[in-house]
């Protein structure tokens, strides 16, 4: 059995924590720093700075604190942070209040609560976003701690 085996948590009859697909959830938290390419089938939650391309095969969560300078792919997304590139979405996406979105977005379906900032053209519907390809992979990628920058 290897060290990373969902088989353990089976045969005990506990619950994952690499869900269903066998994947765990990808947490960039705040105060970290991620330049590059990021690539993942599980879902994906950031917190912190991200610059660069960012695909996930599953949810995507980006936190009220959040700053991404990117383009993202995603099953699914809950946006609350701030989004600086186009962001495309197989299924549905959920900008919330604080969520603050510069650039394209297409999606199957959205809601966008009040307060949400959209600048750029959107696409919802039926044929307006491709599904995901995802992998999980990760190119080029530098990840610095601010707090070890001081």
């Amino acid at each position: 059995m290897s060290m990373f085996s969902t088989k353990r948590f089976e045969e005990e009859g506990a619950v994952s924590p690499y869900g269903e697909n066998g994947v765990g959830t990808t947490i960039i938290a705040h105060g970290v720093r991620v330049e590059g390419d990021f690539t993942s089938k599980g879902d994906v939650q950031i917190e912190g700075d991200v610059q660069g391309h960012v695909e996930t095969g599953g949810m995507l969560t980006v936190g009220p604190q959040a700053k991404l300078t990117a383009d993202v792919r995603a099953e699914s997304a809950v946006i609350a942070g701030s989004l600086e590139g186009n962001l495309t979405v197989a299924s549905h996406l959920d900008l919330k209040a604080t969520a603050k979105v510069v650039g394209d977005v297409t999606c199957e379906t959205a809601s966008i609560e009040s307060g949400a900032s959209l600048n750029g053209k959107v696409a919802i519907g039926t044929a307006s976003a491709p599904k995901s390809t995802a992998k999980t992979r990760v190119d080029r990628v530098q990840v610095e701690d601010e707090e070890t920058e001081q």
